[in-house]
C-alpha cells in the first residue's frame, strides 16, 4: 500500500513537470492505463531517468545533443534555458542567436523538444545546423540545406505553446513516428547508463576517501610499531632495594682522669 502511494505521488510530480494537471495524473494512475501517445510515454521515461540526478542528467543530455547545438557548453546552456523557461543566447559574439522558450518544463520535455528539432532538421537535409537553423527548428523560420533546398519550419516550441501534444506535433512536422520514438528510447538508455556509471564512480570515490581518512599515515604507523618493539625488547629495570639505615655508633666511654703524681721530698 505504501509503495502504491509513493508511485502515485511520483507519477503526479513527473506529470506536473511535463505539463499535465495533478487531477488528470491521479485519475490516470488510479483507473486508466498509461497515455496512448508513445512520445508522451517516452517523455515520462526520460523524466524518471533524469529525476535520479537532475544536475548530472543535464550534463549528460548536453553530451547527447552537442552535435545539434554546436558545442557541449552551448548545449548545456540551451537545456538549462529550456528547463527554466529563460532566454538563451548561443553562438559567437559576432553572430549570436537568442532562443526564447515560452515556459518552464521538465527534463523529459526538454529531451523531446530537442529530439524533434533534430529530426526536423535531419529531414530538411541538415545534420550539423547553425544556431540560426536550430532557432528555426525550435521557434519557426526558413532553413536552407547545403544542396540549396529551402524548408519553412513552424517550430517545435511554437507548436507546443499552441497547446499541441507531442504526437500531434510529430504528425504536424510529418516525421516518422517510429524512428523518432526509437531514437528517443535509445537516447534515454544512454542517459540512464551514463548516470548509473557516474553514480557508481562517486560511490567508489567516497568509499576510497573515507578509507583513506580512517587509515593512519604509513610513517606514523611504522614509528609506532618500532617504539612498541623497542619497548618490548628492553628488560624491565629491577626495583632498587630500599636503602638500609646504618646503625648508630656507640658512644665512646669517657677516659678516667689520671691520678696526680706525688711530689718529690
Amino acid at each position: 500500500m505504501v509503495n502504491e502511494i509513493k508511485q502515485r505521488i511520483l507519477s503526479v510530480a513527473i506529470a506536473a513537470a511535463l505539463g499535465v494537471s495533478a487531477s488528470m495524473a491521479l485519475a490516470q494512475t488510479a483507473t486508466a492505463p498509461p497515455p496512448a501517445d508513445p512520445i508522451t510515454q517516452a517523455a515520462v521515461a526520460v523524466e524518471q531517468t533524469a529525476s535520479t540526478s537532475p544536475a548530472r542528467a543535464a550534463e549528460k543530455m548536453a553530451v547527447e545533443f552537442t552535435k545539434l547545438v554546436g558545442t557541449e557548453e552551448d548545449a548545456l546552456k540551451l537545456i538549462t534555458g529550456l528547463r527554466n523557461g529563460t532566454p538563451v543566447t548561443l553562438g559567437s559574439t559576432t553572430q549570436p542567436t537568442t532562443i526564447t522558450p515560452t515556459a518552464p518544463t521538465g527534463y523529459g520535455n526538454v529531451f523531446i523538444t530537442l529530439a524533434l528539432a533534430q529530426a526536423t532538421l535531419t529531414k530538411a537535409g541538415i545534420t550539423e545546423p547553425t544556431t540560426a537553423q536550430l532557432n528555426a527548428a525550435l521557434m519557426g523560420g526558413t532553413v536552407t540545406a547545403a544542396d540549396g533546398k529551402t524548408t519553412t519550419m513552424t517550430g517545435v516550441l511554437t507548436l507546443r505553446a499552441a497547446g499541441m501534444g507531442w504526437g500531434q506535433i510529430a504528425k504536424q512536422l510529418d516525421l516518422n513516428l517510429g524512428r523518432v520514438i526509437s531514437g528517443i528510447k535509445s537516447g534515454n538508455e544512454r542517459l540512464a547508463k551514463a548516470l548509473k556509471t557516474e553514480q557508481a564512480r562517486e560511490k567508489v570515490a567516497v568509499k576510497a576517501s573515507n578509507k583513506a581518512e580512517d587509515k593512519p599515515k604509513t610513517g606514523d604507523a611504522r614509528n609506532e610499531r618500532a617504539m612498541l618493539a623497542d619497548k618490548s625488547a628492553r628488560p624491565e629495570k629491577a626495583e632498587r632495594p630500599e636503602k638500609v639505615e646504618r646503625p648508630e655508633k656507640p658512644e665512646r666511654p669517657e677516659r678516667p682522669e689520671r691520678p696526680e703524681r706525688p711530689g718529690r721530698g
